[in-house]
Parts: structure tokens; C-alpha cells; sequence
């Protein structure tokens, strides 16, 4: 609204200056890491920073153990055979081959799934020594109707 002063004119801009509020000092937007660092330092957010910073600590602490003193992987040798292999050829190949040193020969699957069938030879290699394995894989490889031998670490 706009009225006529007692001087009879209208307000010119220096009227209206002295009344409008203060303009503001526009500041250049802060980087993402110094209010980061801000928030982090803040006294009102201390008590969260603190429980992060020690939940934290405490999954890398659990992290490194579970490598460090964690079991070992389960390591396991499955034998290969042509499609062709019967069944009294694969048993052969298991009687031919048996446990040498730590690499176990691991006992025949009774279930009947399609993998217990097509690979049923498996030896745990686990705490084997490369000369354990090596015997192992010269002996299967030296058998017919074998195609190969491949190693599985547990969770592969």
C-alpha cells in the first residue's frame, strides 16, 4: 500500500530504506567435509559420535579376528568323470585311489541328487601338503574315464 506523505509526495527509495530490515551477507555454501566436521565437533552430537567411533572399533576388532582365529576353509578335491563313466568304472577309480597322508578320501554320498551321482569322488585337501595332493592327482589322473580333478574352497 502505498501512501501520500504529509509533505504531499509519494515515498522515494530513501523513505523506504530506513524502514526495511538489514539485507543479509549471503556466505558461500561450506564444503561437505568441513560440515562434517562441524557436526562431528559439535558438542550436542558427542555422545552419538563416541557410540559410532566405538561400534566401529568394535566390528573392525571382530572382523580381524574371525580372519585370524577363525577355523580354516574347508578345502575339497571333486574328481571329474566322463559321461560315459559307469558306476563300476568310478568305484574302481575310489579303490585305486585312497586316502594318501592328510588328503582324506571322503565317504560316498548315499543320497541319490543328481551331483552325488555325476561326482561321487571327493577328497578333503583341507590340511593336505602339496605332495598329499600331488599323489592324489597323479593317481586319478593316471585312471580312465577321468576328465580332471578341482579344488573348492567352502563357501565357493
Amino acid at each position: 500500500r502505498c501512501e501520500i506523505s504529509s509533505e504531499g509526495r509519494f515515498p522515494t527509495v530513501s523513505d523506504v530504506a530506513d524502514t526495511a530490515p538489514p539485507a543479509r551477507v549471503r556466505r558461500p555454501p561450506e564444503s561437505v567435509t568441513a560440515g562434517l566436521r562441524r557436526t562431528l565437533t559439535d558438542r550436542r552430537h558427542r555422545r552419538w559420535v563416541v557410540l559410532g567411533g566405538l561400534a566401529f572399533a568394535a566390528l573392525t576388532a571382530f572382523g580381524v579376528y574371525v580372519a585370524v582365529a577363525g577355523p580354516s576353509p574347508r578345502i575339497e578335491a571333486v574328481v571329474y568323470f566322463t559321461a560315459t563313466a559307469t558306476d563300476a568304472q568310478k568305484e574302481a577309480v575310489r579303490a585305486a585311489c585312497p586316502t594318501a597322508g592328510q588328503a582324506v578320501q571322503e565317504v560316498r554320498d548315499h543320497n541319490t541328487t543328481e551331483a552325488s551321482r555325476v561326482y561321487p569322488l571327493r577328497y578333503d585337501i583341507t590340511f593336505a601338503s602339496p605332495a598329499d595332493k600331488a599323489m592324489i592327482y597323479r593317481c586319478v589322473h593316471a585312471q580312465s574315464n577321468v576328465i580332471g580333478i578341482s579344488e573348492f574352497r567352502a563357501g565357493e
